[in-house]
């Protein structure tokens, strides 16, 4: 043993001292920093700017008809069952607790307050997110950076994403510019900029990308610091060029969620890369991720996805999916098990066409088929506890 540290002391000693000095960070770097800051906070102020929303209607919170926090859509509720009118219980002289009535907070209210938006083009599109639009308010404005503002009328929202876009009576404004995905690398300074505070310029919080294609390949992950006061506001390069909007996002890739909030792990949603479910939320459309309508056996380990069930009102059940058929590919790509067919569909929207290639139970022939997804039913959207796989496996090479 004595032989062994002897022998190892020196390189020890050689990567502690490598390891001091590089955190010995030279300040002037610090100093040189400050003008690409500020150059990218005068080029980024112009279509950061301030959302604000007012009224609306509380959801009521309801564990008997699964309603929400305003974290997401409210659900359909079931048709009650008739009415009969209450029998008065026995009185056997026993002590009964009082029934706990259901807990409600409906009425007409001062909304999130302000948050942040982004100006996507220069006749008066604005990049939102759905946090500030949880409660359906009755009044939204924007105020731009010259300090105007005007009324804005809600149009479409990607629950996916927890972006939605608003439109006001502008012209003349000045667009953000968008970094591509593929061109975000990890490390890279990542500025989150706020209008809640900011009335000359924008707040800033500094941090680094720590991850990309997160969310199934929807978002980066950063650690500047995101809360609600610069949600939906941009995160930034050292060009001012936009790399994702700042939401609360889920970590299970469920719909926008805040239970990561103050965790010191943020996201932004990215958009250059969706420019035609741009187009579907302008004209109005709510998109959601999307739902093949199959139960995968995890114990299966691949190659394929193994399907344990098939229920009869899905998408896959009625394009000709049986129990035990093995899907092998989507759009051309190899499904590696059950988690990677879980990733590949819910990195497409509802109404999206996508290609498969089963092997049927029935007669082990492999078949192709398209299929058309449908959105993913609320009840899956909505937020688990349970620890789920996170959703950024690396996407395989197409053949």
């Amino acid at each position: 043993m004595r032989t062994l540290v002897r022998q190892c002391w020196p390189l020890l000693v050689m990567t502690l001292t490598t390891a001091l000095r590089a955190q010995q960070a030279d300040p002037d770097e610090f100093v040189a920093l400050e003008p690409v800051l500020r150059a990218a906070l005068q080029k980024a102020a112009p279509f950061t700017v301030t959302i604000e929303t007012v009224g609306g209607a509380r959801r009521v919170l309801k564990e008997s008809d699964g309603a929400n926090d305003g974290q997401g859509d409210t659900p359909p509720k079931p048709t009650p069952p008739p009415q009969t009118p209450p029998q008065p219980a026995p009185d056997d002289g026993k002590d009964k607790k009082k029934p706990q009535l259901q807990l409600q907070q409906p009425g007409f209210h001062q909304n999130q307050g302000r948050t942040t938006g982004v100006v996507l083009t220069a006749d008066g599109w604005i990049l939102v997110s759905r946090f500030a639009l949880n409660f359906d308010p009755s009044t939204i404005t924007v105020t731009l950076a010259d300090g105007r503002t005007l009324p804005a009328v809600r149009k479409g929202e990607d629950t996916s994403r927890g972006i939605a876009l608003v439109k006001i009576a502008a012209t003349g404004l000045t667009p953000a510019e968008f970094v591509p995905p593929p061109d975000v690398k990890v490390g890279q300074w990542a500025f989150a900029l706020g209008r809640t505070f900011g009335v000359d310029e924008p707040t800033v919080h500094i941090g680094i990308v720590s991850a990309v294609r997160r969310q199934f390949g929807r978002a980066l992950q950063i650690d500047a610091y995101t809360s609600p006061a610069n949600y939906g506001g941009p995160v930034v390069d050292v060009l001012g060029r936009v790399l994702g909007i700042a939401v609360p996002l889920s970590p299970a890739g469920r719909d926008a969620g805040v239970e990561w909030y103050d965790s010191g792990i943020g996201f932004a949603a990215t958009i250059a890369d969706i420019p035609e479910l741009i187009d579907r939320m302008q004209h109005g459309e709510v998109l959601h991720r999307g739902w093949l309508g199959v139960t995968s056996e995890t114990k299966y380990l691949g190659p394929g996805a193994k399907l344990m069930a098939v229920p009869a009102t899905g998408v896959a059940a009625k394009a000709g999916l049986h129990k035990g058929d093995i899907i092998q590919e989507i759009d051309g790509v190899p499904v590696a098990n059950s988690f990677h067919l879980q990733m590949l569909v819910s990195s497409h929207m509802g109404g999206d066409a996508i290609a498969l290639k089963v092997r049927q139970a029935s007669d082990d022939a492999p078949v192709d088929m398209t299929v058309i997804l449908a959105d993913t039913p609320f009840e899956e959207r909505q937020q688990k506890k349970d620890a789920e796989l996170p959703p950024s496996f690396p996407l395989p090479e197409k053949k």
